[in-house]
């Protein structure tokens, strides 16, 4: 009898994904940091979330080989100028460019990340908050309990 006196919850609000903001945003849920792939399933529970993800994810993808294309090539004529050789600045240039090219679609996948994960939260919160009715009363065959969720 004493526990049909509280209210039922589907999940707690820890279910929620914290977003930290810096150069690259972390994302963390009960304390442990996630990563694309974490987040691409704990969305699948939520269509409209899920949907934003996998949008996030090819963006990730050309953020990735753009990230690594230009590195190489600003990072090779740095390693042979240090190294004592003839640098070719013109492919450190090229790789500065592709950098740059990149940071449009790093944006488009932080934006479509963050929007995922308010989505996400944003329905937990509405089927979170579904309390569970308890109702011990008379019936036409003695004492009954009703249970509506």
């Amino acid at each position: 009898m004493l526990v049909s006196c509280f209210k039922l919850f589907a999940q707690s609000p820890t279910d929620t994904i914290e977003v930290k903001k810096g150069f690259s945003p972390v994302f963390r849920q009960n304390g442990e940091n996630l990563n694309l792939n974490q987040l691409m399933e704990l969305t699948k529970s939520n269509p409209e979330a899920y949907k934003e993800m996998k949008i996030a994810k090819s963006k990730a993808g050309f953020v990735s080989a753009l990230g690594y294309a230009g590195g190489f090539l600003v990072g090779y004529p740095l390693g042979t100028a240090i190294g004592g050789g003839k640098p070719n600045w013109s492919l450190a240039g090229i790789g500065a460019g592709v950098l740059a090219l990149s940071l449009p679609f790093s944006s488009s996948f932080t934006k479509h990340t963050q929007n995922a994960i308010r989505i996400y939260n944003n329905g937990l919160t509405q089927t979170s908050m579904n309390p569970v009715d308890f109702k011990l009363g008379f019936t036409g065959n003695g004492l009954g309990l009703n249970l509506k969720f």
